[in-house]
């Protein structure tokens, strides 16, 4: 707990954003779980972070404005996924209760991705979003394969057609033309807020396929520009861009105005498997966010709140980076780890 909320504290500070606002929704999001003692291995090995670490920073950055987020997995009492169920939903109460998400698209689909009999993986992830103009803002991840009573891309169909976006399952499918075993669906994304910008995400893990294809893929959405993502793999990865042997990720948001149209499409990029130290790769993040007109100095004043050793002495802060065009506007995301099991954390999420 401790940790997570000063942490938090830096980089809100830093950012000019509310700290104390944000170190109380951080001592929600991470109570009661977060008072126990770390380990040296994870008891619940968390989807957030490629070592199992349950928390997870991340800054966003355009010309405009910086953003700064945290992902939780609710820790459970117990390992099983019912236990895990049963943490996350008092997590969700909690944010309902004293911070206003809203809950009703979760709701609508609870069925789906929390099971009574059977649950498999984890239940569930939740996100808080701190920015300048706006109160702190609220999602949840969801597990496509929450049992096997429905595959996943089943659970997804189902899950998007009670939320009103049924007729959103034929670009679902252009865009994941090669198949559901190459392009996986990995996480459906809700936002905890009212409104028609409100956004539905549906996640992809792709196997094998060059930047430059899916690049050309996401001219399904309305807002995306191509040609620049295949250059921006390259220079994150130092190599062809393939992100081998770590997929990349990819998202399609959907909205009211947007209907059953992608709004916009957003890649991930794979990174601590693509250099021998966080310092390589700050470095390249630093030259591709210059080339963006981007600010790379802010990228590393805030990276040096996060980080609690030599960048040279791991590769396991730096998880990913995001980026998309929108209307000439570049905005890019890096996501970092604790850390607090690995620093040098393996890939993960290999096919089959």
């Amino acid at each position: 707990m401790d940790y997570g909320v000063s942490t938090l504290r830096r980089l809100l500070g830093s950012s000019g954003l509310n700290v104390e606002q944000g170190a109380r929704v951080l001592r929600r999001m991470l109570s009661p779980w977060g008072e126990r003692r770390i380990g040296t291995r994870p008891n619940w090995r968390s989807d957030v972070c490629a070592d199992g670490s349950p928390i997870e920073f991340s800054a966003a950055f355009s010309r405009e404005r910086t953003q700064i987020r945290v992902l939780v997995e609710a820790v459970p009492d117990r390992l099983s996924t019912s236990a895990a169920q049963k943490s996350a939903l008092g997590l969700t109460r909690g944010l309902t209760e004293e911070f206003g998400a809203v809950d009703d698209r979760l709701a609508a689909v609870h069925d789906l991705f929390l099971p009574d009999g059977g649950p498999a993986g984890f239940a569930m992830m939740h996100a808080v979003v701190f920015s300048p103009d706006g109160d702190p803002e609220f999602k949840v991840y969801l597990n496509p394969d929450a049992d096997r009573r429905m595959t996943a891309v089943e659970r997804t169909r189902e899950a998007l057609d009670r939320l009103g976006f049924g007729k959103a399952w034929n670009a679902i499918s252009e865009y994941a033309r090669r198949g559901f075993d190459l392009d996986r669906i990995v996480y459906l994304g809700l936002d905890l807020v009212d409104g028609p910008q409100s956004r539905v995400k549906v996640y992809f893990r792709h196997y094998d396929i060059p930047p430059a294809e899916l690049d050309a893929r996401m001219r399904i959405s309305l807002q995306h520009e191509p040609g620049f993502l295949e250059d921006f793999c390259q220079a994150l990865t130092g190599n062809g861009g393939e992100a081998r042997p770590q997929p990349l990720v990819s998202n399609l948001t959907f909205t009211a105005v947007g209907e059953h149209t992608p709004v916009s499409a957003t890649l991930y990029v794979p990174l601590w498997v693509h250099a021998e130290s966080d310092r390589t790769i700050r470095d390249r993040i630093s030259s591709v966010m210059a080339r963006m007109g981007l600010p790379a100095g802010r990228y590393r004043a805030l990276l040096s709140q996060v980080a609690r050793r030599p960048l040279a002495g791991g590769r396991g802060i730096h998880t990913y980076a995001s980026a998309r065009m929108q209307h000439g506007r570049p905005r890019m995301t890096t996501y970092w780890s604790p850390e607090l099991y690995d620093r040098y954390p393996p890939a993960r999420y290999q096919r089959g």
